[in-house]
């Protein structure tokens, strides 16, 4: 029977081990992750502009279906996200 100390050796040297074989597949999914962040940035970007511009479309719908009843509240809320999402104003 294996005592405590040679079991918490043989880890020791197990997970000496994994650390070494795991160093090169971290370098290379730090790599692949900054490639694709680069990628997705122009996507990204689109997005949040056309999600900006169905947030204003959205408020005006609620707003002529409310009748103006919540306008400037509508208005407010509309401006803060679109402002979010958009933030240099560049709606296409």
């Amino acid at each position: 029977m294996a005592t405590s100390a040679k079991i918490t050796e043989k880890a020791s040297v197990l997970a000496g081990q994994a650390v070494e074989k795991a160093g090169p597949a971290l370098a290379k999914a730090k790599e692949v992750a900054g490639e694709l962040a680069e990628k997705a940035k122009p996507i990204v970007a689109k997005a949040a502009t056309q999600t900006a511009h169905g947030v204003s479309a959205a408020a005006e719908q609620l707003d002529r279906a409310t009748k103006g009843k919540y306008s400037d509240k509508l208005s407010s809320a509309s401006s803060k996200v679109e402002s979010k999402l958009d933030p240099g104003g560049k709606r296409r």
